[in-house]
């Protein structure tokens, strides 16, 4: 009995505390402030909304969150020579691992449902937007970080 009730306990701060060991720091993606841009523009510099671009693994988990939450809102998928701002790295845009996308009226669900079960890659929310970045790659959860929008 004790040891069932250390296994919930465990399992409930897994889904409040974000996993340290494999969490990374994210410094923002220079490549946000297209998503916002006209369509002319996006299109121009290559960015969107289209699926065709993703890697396998991360059409997988769009599928997965679709099946969960069904009316998903792509933001923004690839964004050829996206980079991390600061640090000057390819963002996951860049490769096709990343979507931002929204779930009107659902973000809290979204993220708890990710957090609990997406653990082959990133989630993130900024605190001045209403979606949420998912990645494929190494494990964090960034919640209420800074857009970097001016």
């Amino acid at each position: 009995m004790r040891t069932r009730s250390i296994a919930v306990v465990a399992s409930i701060l897994a889904l409040i505390i974000p996993v340290a060991a494999n969490a990374k720091s994210y410094q923002g993606d220079s490549g946000y402030k297209m998503k916002y841009r006209s369509m002319t523009s996006r299109k121009a510099s290559g960015g969107g909304t289209s699926t065709a671009c993703l890697t396998s693994e991360a059409k997988n988990l769009l599928g997965r969150i679709k099946s969960r939450f069904g009316n998903v809102q792509i933001i923004s998928t690839c964004r050829p020579g996206a980079r991390i701002a600061k640090t000057g790295r390819p963002s996951k845009h860049a490769s096709g691992r990343a979507i931002d996308f929204r779930v009107p009226g659902r973000k809290k669900d979204v993220v708890q449902w990710l957090i609990a079960n997406h653990h082959s890659g990133g989630t993130m929310t900024y605190r001045d937007m209403d979606h949420v970045h998912v990645d494929v790659g190494a494990r964090f959860v960034a919640l209420n970080r800074s857009s970097g929008r001016s």
